[in-house]
């Protein structure tokens, strides 16, 4: 959600006055929105990832964005287990209640993240996978497919970057993701509450396209997730080595579903065209009025397509 960054230039205006504001700072009063910890699985040194499952059958995995976690997925896990699955969710590393490493050069990429998903199949016994890629975690989906074809039965990108997601011009948010205090600023803002409830609640308007779509609690929830320490360098570091041009969806060789949302307003619906342009066997199904958000505010439409991909697939 590079939308997050959106009022920065304002944030950095109210930064030069501590005084004024100072009355406004209130800690992390919202950690009682957190959600209850799944389970570690430690999958390299001292990585560990914090694992959500529930059902039994054949292996769903669910890959989150950025930022995001395991909790995001609304009730489409149920949805999914409903069907007859074993449904996985999972903190990427540097997020939600999983593992904060080290920023080395190699970390916080694409390719780490596949990597990471492989050690997770493999610390869970599971060989094959549908797998469900959301936003970034499509670009996760991507690149694990092409390293490690024959583990990946099916693969759902919902919401997902693609190699045209960033034919744009560098806008003010990636040149402040570029600045060395990108980090620093954003933990400022979440210390003040009325300003990071308000960039929050921004952010979500984005991503759900509409205030009105946004659940109860969810703002509060959002806003106590990213106040984990360590969430928002993991946000910044991962945002400043994307490289979507550079994913390549035509090695993606499994059956393949690109979900999309008509109204996302975070990744446009050309890149899921774009997508499935490319992918060589596709099917592309566009969501009349859908937002980004499409495992919360369609978790039965999510789920059916990806069990009818995962039934295709097996045969």
């Amino acid at each position: 959600m590079r939308s997050l960054l959106r009022l920065l230039l304002l944030i950095g205006v109210i930064a030069c006055v501590p005084p004024i504001v100072g009355w406004m700072r209130g800690g992390h009063e919202n950690a009682a929105a957190l959600p209850a910890h799944g389970r570690p699985v430690v999958i390299a040194g001292e990585v560990a990832l914090n694992v959500v499952e529930r059902g039994s059958g054949t292996p769903v995995v669910l890959i989150h964005g950025l930022p995001s976690s395991a909790y995001d997925w609304g009730e489409t896990p149920a949805a999914l287990a409903d069907r007859g699955h074993r449904v996985v969710a999972y903190d990427r590393a540097g997020f939600g209640y999983s593992s904060r490493p080290a920023p080395a050069d190699a970390r916080y990429t694409y390719e780490s993240n596949a990597a990471d998903l492989k050690g997770l199949l493999d610390a869970l016994s599971i060989d094959r996978a549908s797998l469900v890629g959301w936003s970034y975690g499509g670009a996760v989906v991507q690149t694990f497919a092409e390293r490690w074809p024959d583990r990946v039965r099916s693969a759902t990108l919902v919401g997902a970057v693609g190699p045209g997601f960033e034919a744009r011009e560098a806008s003010l948010l990636d040149r402040v993701i570029d600045s060395p205090f990108a980090a620093q600023l954003l933990g400022w803002v979440g210390s003040v509450p009325p300003v990071s409830r308000a960039m929050t609640t921004a952010s979500l308007n984005d991503a759900f396209s509409g205030s009105a779509h946004i659940p109860d609690g969810y703002v509060e929830f959002t806003r106590a997730m990213l106040a984990l320490p360590g969430t928002l360098d993991s946000f910044v570091w991962e945002a400043r080595r994307s490289r979507p041009e550079n994913l390549r969806p035509q090695a993606l060789r499994a059956p393949s579903l690109v979900l999309h949302g008509e109204d996302d307003r975070l990744v446009e619906v050309a890149v899921g065209k774009d997508l499935h342009a490319k992918l060589p066997d596709s099917e592309l199904v566009i969501v009349p009025r859908g937002s980004h958000m499409l495992p919360i505010t369609h978790p039965a439409l999510v789920a059916e397509r990806v069990h009818r991909l995962d039934q295709a697939a097996g045969r």
